[in-house]
């Protein structure tokens, strides 16, 4: 019951962001919105800034399973350009709220658990130290929620196109035949 709690009050928070501005939204109008006390609240949150953090961890821990269980790579980047795509408005208001930084973060945090999974399937194939490999992660997670971020949404984008761009550069094949 507490769980199911707790989502109601953070998809209530999550629709009521596609409506207007972080800053606008108070516990006493999300109260309302949820029709339950404010002790309620203060139970399962401790303000506002809580119920996005939670939210958007909840939603980006979601994305990294989608992207796990996907056939292959262009099906897990998909992932990613429908989840930006769908939450484009929200991720928009939040651009500049103070909590942008943690957002961006859990996305990033997102890309790197599938990206790890990746070259653990590769396993062999990769010969690279632990912290090599932690900074190649950030490198490629932080690219792709970049790119993410400033494409989706774009009027007259191929996303197909975009998904099968980013493979490209994550396998290395954006540069075939290059010499070191």
């Amino acid at each position: 019951m507490r769980e199911d709690m707790k989502s109601m009050i953070a998809d209530t928070f999550s629709q009521m962001l596609e409506k207007e501005d972080i800053d606008k939204i108070t516990v006493t109008k999300l109260i309302g919105e949820c029709h339950i006390s404010r002790q309620t609240f203060y139970y399962h949150f401790r303000d506002i800034m809580d119920v996005l953090d939670w939210t958007f961890r909840r939603s980006t821990q979601a994305l990294a399973r989608r992207s796990l269980e996907a056939e292959d790579r262009v099906g897990a980047l998909t992932a990613y350009v429908i989840f930006v795509r769908q939450n484009r408005i929200k991720l928009e208001k939040l651009l500049y709220s103070r909590r942008w930084v943690q957002i961006e973060a859990m996305l990033t945090e997102s890309v790197m658990i599938y990206l790890a999974e990746m070259a653990r399937g590769q396993g062999k194939d990769i010969r690279v130290s632990v912290d090599d490999m932690e900074v190649m992660l950030r490198f490629y997670a932080s690219g792709v929620v970049g790119v993410l971020l400033q494409y989706v949404g774009k009027p007259h984008l191929d996303e197909e196109k975009l998904v099968i761009q980013m493979e490209k550069i994550i396998t290395g094949k954006m540069f075939p035949g290059e010499q070191s």
